[in-house]
């Protein structure tokens, strides 16, 4: 069956290597009973903002919090948000950004040497020489929070992790985002490497716009595989992926930092980022943050 479209277009003769109408043959140029009227112009409807109903504070144990709903970038909570901290892990959502600038999700890279890695430290083993692609070294860095995955991400885009995290911080300074600073793309030093709570919201959210990123950091568990075909077994460090209130995104730990998480999860069918530094129950605490948030405000 012939499209509608191309039936319109036949009826009014517009459609090249067909023959016109009599009318188009005899030069008449046909009438409309009536004048198509204009196209309608979008019109924008404003976001519904979230008004407090209630007057109580959270029970928290985190140094730093902070919550902003996503959609009209009202903040929900905020309690030394604006204290920069060491954020531990956290930081490889920057260096996520910066490689996506860099690299497509199917390009190729070649793990570099590498640091030594204390037995505490989150890797997932990499070894020089292998290859993988950009994708699975994501996953690596998002998932399981591998500090080798970072450090190769980091080497293999500016060729070193000091130059790599100048590149960061200059990407941070292009975006606007003011109350961060980093050192290494790992997240595993802290001198000089933190962000303030309202800073690790910012740059979630932009983490959040990248579609690849966004699946990474919702994902539990993935086996990812080098061009040779050795496998590495990827599991979340985010224990909230299990119970479904959160959709992600990123833990980080190391003594200085303490417990850390920012977390998406929704609120009255509204997107909304919540962010604990320092904590003693970064998990407990991101849970009563959003139910807090739920019982506390209506979106209008």
């Amino acid at each position: 069956m012939m499209p509608i479209a191309t039936i319109a277009l036949l009826i009014i003769g517009l459609l090249p290597g067909h023959l016109a109408t009599s009318s188009h043959v005899a030069g008449i140029v046909p009438t409309f009973a009536t004048p198509p009227k204009p196209p309608i112009e979008p019109t924008y409807i404003p976001p519904d903002i979230p008004v407090a109903t209630g007057t109580t504070t959270p029970q928290l144990s985190a140094a730093s919090a902070y919550a902003v709903d996503v959609t009209s970038g009202v903040p929900l909570y905020a309690v030394h948000a604006d204290t920069q901290r060491p954020i531990a892990s956290i930081t490889k959502l920057a260096t996520a950004l910066v490689v996506i600038q860099q690299y497509q999700p199917t390009d190729t890279i070649t793990v570099p040497q590498l640091p030594t890695y204390d037995p505490a430290d989150e890797i997932i083993g990499l070894k020089t020489g292998e290859k993988l692609s950009v994708h699975d070294l994501l996953a690596a860095l998002l998932i399981n929070s591998g500090d080798d995955a970072a450090d190769t991400l980091g080497i293999a885009t500016s060729g070193s992790p000091a130059a790599f995290a100048a590149h960061m911080n200059q990407l941070m300074a292009t975006w606007g985002i003011t109350g961060a600073h980093f050192s290494n793309p790992s997240g595993l030093s802290d001198t000089n490497n933190g962000a303030s709570a309202r800073a690790v919201a910012q740059i979630a959210s932009l983490a959040l716009h990248n579609p690849t990123i966004a699946q990474l950091v919702a994902t539990p568990a993935l086996t990812i595989h080098d061009s040779a075909g050795r496998a590495f077994a990827l599991t979340t460090t985010n224990q909230l992926l299990q119970n479904g209130q959160f959709k992600g995104i990123k833990t980080g730990y190391t003594p200085a930092a303490g417990n850390c998480f920012v977390g998406l999860t929704t609120i009255q069918g509204h997107p909304v980022i919540t962010v604990v530094l320092s904590s003693g129950d970064r998990f407990g605490d991101s849970q009563r943050l959003a139910d807090w948030i739920n019982l506390t405000y209506q979106w209008q």
